[in-house]
């Protein structure tokens, strides 16, 4: 989580760095220390060197942004310092405490650590060398200890709580980034798809004006007729495309292309020369808007490639439903005009399919002709 480690870091660096945060550590320090030593005691009364020693620490967390480790190292000096002079007791160690967390939580795991095991050792021993009156004993130490190693696993708990919501603010980041990018290998594979068939069927039909246009100028208009309801629809199709991309609500939309607009496409086939001849097997369902998408896309790219790569004039589109299940399959007797290869169309085809768990094939049959074969099941394997 080295990112994560950055991206806390920074947070942390911009938080000690607002000026009121640590002239508020401050304030409360003093504030408290000295209130709470006004009890008299044997100890030492707070002078104007122990509200230095307070102010010192606090202080020291304006430059924390640049050195956080001699700035720890410093809030546990001055802190030290305090109780070694045998100060009244009080809460000095709040700076200490805030700059213990920080460290940790910004991810500088080592540095806090070390400071510690190498700070409550050097302490205790500048307390005895000094000749402080109550030099801390056992359960005083032990006490301590707890308390600083309370600190450290308070940090450690922020720095983790900061990395997973660091990491799952990631998480939908990249979850985002890939549905945008799904959601445009959708719209370009309708393009293609939308293309691939509209632009097909101009070509015959305006090649069928060319030939006809002095022998038969009636047929000859009805082709070129047949192009403009084309092009009409490829628009239609091409801004429906593009307004889910620009996410506008004003431009009128088709309906979504399914199945129940197979005859429209047969018959269109049927104007350009291809006879698909179509047979339903089991009765026909209710299907999910993705699979009756894909079912519609495949069987309109493959209706196009026969246009594209065969000379037959006739092709056969079976659609089966079963219970788990809708099949479609498209079959042309051939012969082949040319290499069908394993372009975008079949490859898109292909994508389809296994983007809904399902199987797809594509390919030349032994007898002939060329056979495309797509089953689509109903729900996602859980």
């Amino acid at each position: 989580m080295d990112q994560s480690r950055v991206v806390i870091g920074g947070r942390w660096d911009r938080w000690c760095r607002r000026p009121w945060l640590p002239a508020l550590i401050g304030a409360l320090q003093i504030a408290t220390t000295v209130a709470a030593a006004q009890r008299v005691t044997e100890r030492r009364p707070v002078d104007l060197i122990a509200v230095a020693l307070l102010a010192a620490g606090p202080l020291l967390l304006y430059a924390w942004h640049r050195a956080p480790g001699a700035v720890l190292a410093g809030n546990f000096a001055a802190t030290a310092a305090y109780y070694t002079l045998n100060y009244r007791f009080g809460p000095a160690a709040l700076s200490l405490a805030v700059a213990t967390v920080v460290t940790v939580a910004a991810g500088r795991r080592r540095t806090a650590w070390l400071v510690t095991a190498l700070g409550l050792p050097a302490y205790l021993l500048v307390s005895a060398v000094v000749g402080r009156q109550e030099t801390p004993g056992p359960v005083a130490v032990v006490a301590i200890a707890a308390v600083l190693c309370l600190l450290l696993a308070a940090g450690e708990a922020v720095r983790v709580t900061e990395e997973r919501r660091a990491e799952a603010r990631r998480a939908g980041v990249a979850e985002q980034r890939r549905r945008v990018s799904e959601e445009r290998l959708r719209v370009a594979r309708d393009l293609h798809d939308v293309l691939a068939h509209h632009v097909s069927l101009v070509n015959v039909q305006a090649n069928v004006a060319l030939r006809l246009f002095d022998r038969d100028p009636e047929q000859a208009r009805a082709s070129v007729a047949a192009i403009k309801e084309v092009s009409r629809e490829t628009l239609d199709d091409l801004r429906a495309a593009l307004a889910v991309l620009r996410q506008d609500t004003e431009v009128p939309r088709r309906p979504s292309a399914g199945l129940g607009q197979l005859d429209e496409l047969l018959a269109r086939s049927d104007e350009a020369g291809l006879r698909v001849t179509k047979t339903v097997d089991g009765p026909p369902r209710q299907l999910p808007t993705a699979v009756d998408l894909a079912a519609y896309r495949i069987v309109q790219e493959a209706v196009t490639n026969v246009r594209r790569h065969s000379a037959a004039g006739t092709a056969t589109l079976r659609i089966a439903y079963d219970d788990e299940a809708v099949a479609v399959t498209v079959l042309d007797e051939g012969p082949a005009n040319g290499p069908a290869g394993d372009g975008d169309g079949i490859a898109g085809m292909r994508e389809r399919a296994a983007g809904l768990h399902g199987s797809f094939e594509a390919g030349r049959q032994s007898g002939g002709g060329f056979r495309v074969h797509a089953r689509l099941p109903y729900r996602s394997p859980t």
